[in-house]
């Protein structure tokens, strides 16, 4: 599909009228997705905006979508940067029955979604836009006596730090309560269960990996082509000694992720474990 049809098909999702805003971007610019061979479809998130020229605020994220050549590569003809105020031309996204639903395009409502046309001004100063950037910047962090001590990430909304894990280090990441929240009190909560007693939980994990896994793993081993030396089989019993712990995440609704590196079994594969704290443990699979 050349450009002009590709670009009228993403034009017709967007209303007619083209307004201005005052965007303050957040970290997630740049980057760009695939729309047909040599069309791709860049996007800019935003924290908040400014209406022009009535001047109301809107503490909303949104997101600017539009579309580049492979010869635009190169900063995606806007050249946008992260936490940057912008007075930008729009259009914004048109409402459809399904704008309610869960799946919405970049986890966000429809109608906070637009097709950039321009960029107008840059490196703007706005005292309400510098305020949200200020409070968006802001450190917030926690210190529990069993885990240790949490930093916000705003970019991911989680808290994460780094906890001694049986002797291993292990980065956890616990999601905020709310999207837009600054507290992670439940997902703290479901891992304390864990970390309480993380010999039977590792344990658990190890095992549960093991049943899952080890046949594939054998697999893998015998699909090296080297026919010099037959491979001693991995069993589940040293399948699960060699897997070592070292990301872990825990939503608020007890729903976790365990990451375990593989000891090269599936040549640096990552082994997830997921399951939910209340339910028990649901899969084991190997990623990246």
């Amino acid at each position: 599909m050349s450009m002009e049809k590709e670009l009228k098909k993403f034009a017709s999702k967007y209303e007619e009228t083209v307004q201005e805003l005052l965007v303050l971007t957040s970290e997630s610019v740049g980057g760009a997705g695939s729309t047909e061979k040599g069309i791709w479809k860049p996007s800019a998130e935003f924290l908040a905006s400014v209406a022009v020229p009535d001047g109301e605020l809107k503490e909303q994220k949104g997101c600017l979508n539009w579309l580049a050549g492979d010869e635009d590569r190169d900063g995606w003809i806007y050249h946008l940067k992260p936490l940057t105020i912008y007075r930008v031309k729009c259009r914004a996204r048109k409402q459809t029955k399904s704008d309610g639903s869960a799946s919405g395009e970049m986890g966000m409502a429809r109608m906070n979604l637009y097709m950039l046309v321009d960029v107008v001004e840059r490196d703007l100063h706005h005292p309400e836009l510098e305020r949200v950037l200020a409070d968006y910047q802001r450190v917030v962090e926690f210190t529990d006596e069993l885990c240790g001590h949490f930093t916000l990430e705003r970019r991911f909304s989680w808290f994460s730090a780094e906890v001694d894990w049986l002797g291993s280090k292990c980065s956890v990441s616990l999601k905020c309560d709310e999207e837009e929240g600054v507290t992670a009190e439940h997902a703290l909560a479901y891992f304390k269960q864990i970390y309480g007693k993380l010999q039977k939980w590792d344990k658990e994990y190890r095992d549960f990996a093991a049943k899952k896994l080890t046949k594939l793993a054998n697999d893998w081993l015998t699909d090296t082509g080297d026919d010099e030396e037959e491979p001693e089989p991995i069993t589940e019993e040293s399948f699960a000694k060699r897997i070592g712990i070292c990301e872990f995440t825990m939503d608020p609704d007890g729903f976790y992720e365990a990451y375990y590196e593989d000891d090269d079994m599936f040549y640096g594969h990552v082994i997830i474990i997921d399951g939910n704290v209340d339910t028990g443990m649901e899969d084991a699979y190997i990623a990246g």
